[in-house]
């Protein structure tokens, strides 16, 4: 195996220098992420960071569990665990608030909610339990022991539109949720903490066109800072 994988590690620096300019990263990177990461925080950033590698294909996959680098499922897998395995690269990427949130105008027709056990009053979205492809996802009982889903959504954009649209209240990531004029966060004390991994392969760590990507979503995550968590 150690064989193979020394192999295909000279086939992709080899890839990587093939054709144009052979200081400009070129070939395909394909990127998995969660959808809330993926869907509404890097795939706006796509044409920007084509613009300054327009040698490379880039290709995004929302995942609905652990895609594994170490099956070389992705070149660069964004997590909410930190992988376990020796051959696997995990870089602490950014630590990422969830609160409570509402639209407008479902708190403009319902009760007050001045306490966590006001929500027993509440309808109440979350994701579809059984389908939680990640412990570190199972966080409604954090935010409220008698957490119980009216309606639930396998993914957490689905969940926002929903909340967007008047469904109820629901538990949304800090970075999508922030900049949406219709919601509006309820109990601003009450929050969950999680981290997001960048992880890749140790034999992409020589690759420059992964490497690229890598330093791109770095960096855009450290423009975007503020945003992911209160404090």
């Amino acid at each position: 195996l150690a064989a193979a994988e020394a192999i295909e590690s000279t086939l992709n620096n080899a890839t990587d220098q093939i054709g144009g300019d052979s200081s400009a990263p070129k070939g395909t990177v394909r990127v998995g992420a969660p959808d809330g990461f993926g869907l509404y925080f890097l795939a706006p950033k796509l044409g920007e960071l084509h613009d300054l590698y327009p040698q490379l294909a880039l290709e995004l996959v929302p995942i609905s569990r652990n895609f594994a680098v170490s099956r070389r499922e992705a070149d660069i897998v964004i997590t909410t665990e930190r992988p376990t395995q020796n051959s696997v690269v995990a870089k602490r990427l950014v630590e990422y608030e969830l609160g409570l949130y509402a639209s407008t105008s479902y708190l403009a027709r319902s009760s007050a909610i001045a306490h966590i056990e006001d929500l027993q009053h509440h309808r109440l979205v979350g994701y579809v339990d059984d389908l939680l492809f990640s412990a570190s996802l199972d966080y409604t009982r954090e935010f409220y022991r008698h957490w119980r889903n009216d309606i639930s959504v396998a993914s957490a954009v689905g969940q926002m539109n929903a909340v967007v649209g008047g469904a109820g209240v629901g538990i949304l990531h800090q970075y999508i949720a922030h900049d949406v004029p219709q919601l509006q966060r309820v109990l601003p004390s009450v929050a969950v903490k999680r981290t997001y991994w960048l992880t890749y392969h140790e034999e992409m760590r020589p690759i420059q066109r992964v490497q690229s990507v890598v330093k791109f979503i770095e960096e855009a995550v450290e423009r975007a800072l503020p945003t992911f968590s209160s404090n």
